[in-house]
């Protein structure tokens, strides 16, 4: 039986992944399979942090055990078959007593759901739940008849956790993540800086520091019970890093889970479509067709011509270094552009420079006789301050611009969970897809 968790945390507190920890560490059921994180769409307005749902299936299980976590130094297991069904009804009391005990209460924004269903829904709910803003009820529609589901206030949560049950998990990474309840407080900026370069030893992980920007990507605020969370395409390794992190930085955790998540994997980009619509995300490919420039606060922008259409291009303050790449285009580069769309404007989380225009730079012509350059005295007036000779038209010499061909992202600081980064391209579509440098 499925069972989906959503929208039991705030903006500062709790994590719903913590119910997952405790449903399987408590072990009233098997897990069948492994838990998973889904990630859905990052531009709607109700959301807490990451916009992410939880699911896992429990009942009795059979075959082949597989570690998914640890709880109190004892490792967690799941099952890769399921051999019986458990009771729906008191699967559902049990799943809301635990929501009931750790949900966020004083917070108009936390509004828990549950969805329980023998069977995962059509892919196409996954997808709608990536592009747009689904209603409440649009998403009791589906339902009924479809699943048992219970709200708590609002309920809003049975939208994030049914859509989560549609996800395919056709492309996936893992996350690790570590937990003690309530909190955990105890480790300094500089020891988090240190402990979050360990996962950078293994080509297999992804988003874990940004070094540039002193920031420990895998630390989130500490009044969630989530001590830390390490990203990667490969399980073993992740385990390898929390025992290297356990032993050496004496974590005091409770335990462990590793769910499998749509995190890193570009789900929510909709490649070169004909309209774009509000909300959506999207790669699209164009000309260049205006200066770049920034204005206050920090911001930049570009033109694109996509499709006989400008639509604009933004690169927030927040995207830090990444600007600079935006500054860098002239009018004539063909580029795609990744990100989130909004009344004309992409919110980029990438950019891939497919090729460059040349560049000019408009300079006063030397004068042949006497080999110096001339100045200029006015339009289309240059004199040669030694013969005094006159000459109507500048030269142009083509720059060689600092920037090269190829893919460019936002620091790990801006990054969104399920954007790819660069270094997983390769792992999900081969060679080929390299960025450069400026």
């Amino acid at each position: 039986m499925f069972v989906a968790i959503d929208d039991t945390d705030s903006q500062d507190r709790m994590c719903t992944t913590y119910l997952i920890y405790k449903i399987i560490s408590e072990n009233r059921y098997d897990v069948i399979g492994e838990p998973a994180l889904v990630r859905l769409n990052p531009n709607i307005g109700y959301k807490t942090r990451g916009n992410g749902a939880l699911n896992i299936e429990l009942g009795r299980g059979k075959g082949k055990k597989t570690v998914i976590g640890k709880v109190s130094g004892g490792y967690l297991y799941s099952y890769d078959e399921i051999a019986e069904e458990p009771d729906r009804n008191e699967l559902m009391d049990y799943i809301s007593s635990i929501v009931d005990e750790f949900y966020v209460r004083d917070n108009d924004k936390t509004n828990p759901g549950i969805v329980i269903s023998q069977n995962k829904f059509h892919e196409d709910l996954y997808s709608i739940a990536l592009q747009e803003d689904i209603s409440l009820q649009f998403m009791e529609n589906y339902l009924n008849g479809r699943a048992m589901y219970r709200k708590f206030k609002t309920g809003h949560g049975i939208i994030g956790s049914a859509a989560s049950l549609a996800w395919p998990g056709l492309r996936y990474t893992y996350e690790l993540l570590d937990y003690r309840y309530p909190h955990y407080t105890s480790i300094e900026h500089d020891e988090k800086m240190e402990i979050s370069k360990v996962p950078e030893k293994y080509n297999s992980t992804f988003n874990n520091i940004d070094l540039q920007n002193k920031y420990p990507a895998i630390f989130p605020t500490p009044k969630t019970p989530v001590i830390l969370g390490i990203r990667g395409v490969a399980r073993n390794d992740l385990m390898d890093i929390y025992e290297e992190i356990k032993n050496y930085h004496n974590i005091d955790d409770e335990g462990y889970i590793i769910y499998k998540t749509n995190q890193g994997t570009d789900d929510h980009i909709i490649h070169e479509p004909d309209y774009l619509s509000d909300m959506g995300s999207y790669a699209i490919t164009g000309v260049i067709s205006g200066q770049p420039y920034t204005i206050e606060g920090g911001h930049s922008f570009a033109t694109l011509n996509y499709k006989n259409r400008d639509i604009k291009l933004a690169a927030f303050e927040p995207t830090k270094e990444f600007r600079k790449i935006l500054l860098a285009l002239v009018p004539g580069d063909i580029v795609t552009a990744y990100g989130s769309y909004m009344s004309g404007t992409v919110k980029l989380e990438k950019l891939r420079i497919i090729k460059k225009a040349p560049f000019y730079e408009k300079e006063n012509p030397v004068c042949p006789v006497c080999n110096i350059k001339t100045k200029s005295k006015g339009a289309m007036d240059f004199r040669c301050p030694s013969c005094h000779r006159r000459y109507k038209n500048p030269v142009y010499i083509e720059i060689n611009r600092q920037i090269n061909e190829g893919f460019y992202e936002v620091p790990v600081i801006a990054r969104r969970h399920l954007s790819m980064p660069v270094k997983l391209s390769d792992y999900f579509y081969g060679s080929g897809n390299h960025s450069g440098a400026i």
